[in-house]
């Protein structure tokens, strides 16, 4: 009787690893979210939401983030809209999973439902910099893939048309603000969908399937020609293919990214955990991520639901790693390319749940597996592996700075990209910084999360922020007449008594 009772413990091990997980995350929340907004992907949106009252094109690197816009936009006349903006990027992954468990849970039962959600929550530190993020690059594709999931596995449970219509609202305005979401959703869905009505037969299945996608189409089209008629315009968007000779570096580097994505550090400076628990944690990532497709070939007889549910995670991660490997852009982002991967956690979390949902012997050693890399993770963030560490001078810098500023009278400065939204959030506002970059004799805006206002010259004194920490620009030629230069550590003020952005080059947009 003892070891039955232990044996259903155990095989509920996932559920309390990811209980505490979670609860360290919110123990810690204000400290990690703080110390998140360090890093200018983070808090440049933040930043330009608070200021977008200007004139001129808005821009927005690598994708458009128009559902993240739209939210920030709708609320930042709230008094406590800050503390609403760094709670709910969690909460939307939280929600997800939720959506995740759920959707498991009808197809597989509960303990895959539980398990789904559980995997999909404990990733590595450096990933749950990412999800704390309200506005992280590429933190909707997650959120976008579970809904499509949902939708998916209502086909069969309702006749209703909303699910129908609402998934591909979101999922449109979604894709359309991060293609990534075609390939690790919409795709995905068009092909498990097609699968489920050719074993189905019905008819009414393929009208709200297709209704979805049609919704999806016309809903990402129209928000990308509103979007540009708004006048925001995203940079450094480029669609491409790797050459033939950058495939096998390509490969490696998507292996770094799963295991990072699991815990294992094999792609930052200070790699962790210790050998060998981070092999550990890497071979059961991979082993995580594989099970969506072994999934999916184990229920290619299963009832027609579960079949199309399986098959839709196992499309899910054949697809983001195959455009993951046949493009250049994750290669070119270093470590932050894990942020293309991020659905691949609830697929893992389904496949986990799937595979194991009818065998309690699988279920414990998935319990096992499971509660060892939430262990890891947590003792990870713990030790402060979900914190900023690339922008080491201005966090010990930035009040000095803040308060000499203040009492110099000077509000409005320039800075590199990532110096400028950082010190503009992180100083309540009080400072508003905009980004530049080298242009010759001169400097030009550096056009990520900026509006072009921000460089028109409204007179008045200004500051230039030179890190040499983060060598993103050096000082031009005209701090010569600069009236005041101040250092803080490695650090260099200039203050002038006018306003530099005479000195700014405004392209044509």
């Amino acid at each position: 009787m003892r070891a039955a009772r232990t044996t259903i413990a155990l095989r509920w091990l996932p559920a309390v690893a990811a209980v505490a997980y979670v609860a360290t995350v919110v123990t810690l929340g204000h400290q990690l979210v703080e110390n998140n907004h360090w890093d200018s992907d983070v808090s440049g949106p933040l930043t330009l939401a608070e200021r977008l009252r200007g004139s001129g094109p808005v821009y927005i690197p690598h994708s458009g983030e128009w559902t993240t816009f739209w939210w920030l936009l709708a609320t930042r006349a709230l008094p406590w809209h800050e503390q609403l903006w760094t709670g709910s990027g969690y909460g939307l992954t939280l929600l997800g999973a939720l959506l995740l468990g759920w959707a498991t849970w009808r197809v597989a039962g509960t303990w895959a439902g539980v398990s789904a959600a559980s995997v999909a929550l404990v990733v590595g530190p450096f990933v749950l910099r990412s999800f704390l993020s309200t506005t992280g690059a590429h933190v909707t594709n997650p959120f976008g893939a579970v809904l499509l999931a949902v939708v998916l596995v209502m086909l069969t449970r309702t006749t209703s048309w909303v699910p129908a219509v609402v998934g591909g609202l979101i999922a449109g305005t979604n894709a359309a603000s991060d293609g990534l979401l075609w390939f690790a959703g919409v795709a995905p869905f068009a092909l498990a969908a097609g699968l489920l009505v050719w074993t189905t037969r019905r008819r009414d299945i393929a009208l709200r399937a297709g209704a979805t996608l049609g919704v999806t189409v016309v809903t990402s089209l129209a928000t990308n020609l509103i979007m540009r008629a708004l006048n925001f315009h995203v940079e450094g968007l480029t669609v491409a293919l790797a050459p033939l000779h950058d495939l096998p570096g390509n490969v490696a580097h998507l292996g770094r990214m799963i295991a990072l994505l699991g815990g294992a550090n094999y792609a930052l400076a200070g790699p962790y955990p210790q050998d060998p628990l981070r092999e550990a944690v890497a071979l059961l990532t991979f082993a995580a991520i594989a099970t969506p497709v072994f999934a999916a070939v184990r229920m290619w007889r299963a009832e027609p639901t579960l079949r199309a549910y399986a098959f839709y995670w196992a499309a899910a991660v054949g697809l983001l790693c195959f455009v993951f490997v046949v493009t250049p852009n994750a290669a070119a982002l270093g470590p932050k390319s894990v942020n293309y991967l991020l659905t691949l956690a609830p697929a893992a979390g389904v496949g986990i749940g799937l595979v194991a949902a009818r065998a309690h012997r699988a279920q414990i050693v998935v319990a096992l597996a499971v509660a060892t890399v939430a262990a890891t993770n947590i003792a990870g963030i713990l030790d402060g592996r979900a914190e900023v560490t690339g922008v080491v001078a201005l966090p010990r810098q930035a009040q000095q700075i803040r308060h000499l500023l203040e009492r110099e009278g000077v509000r409005r400065g320039y800075a590199g990209f990532w110096d400028a939204g950082n010190l503009t959030w992180q100083t309540g506002m009080r400072l508003l910084v905009a980004p530049v970059r080298n242009c010759e004799a001169q400097l030009c805006p550096n056009n990520f999360f900026t509006i072009r206002s921000w460089y028109v010259p409204k007179g008045g004194p200004t500051f230039l922020l030179i890190d040499p920490t983060l060598p993103l620009i050096q000082a031009p030629p005209f701090v010569s007449s600069a009236a005041e230069t101040h250092r803080f550590g490695p650090l260099t003020v200039y203050v002038f008594d006018y306003d530099i952005a005479r000195h700014i080059r405004l392209t044509a947009s």
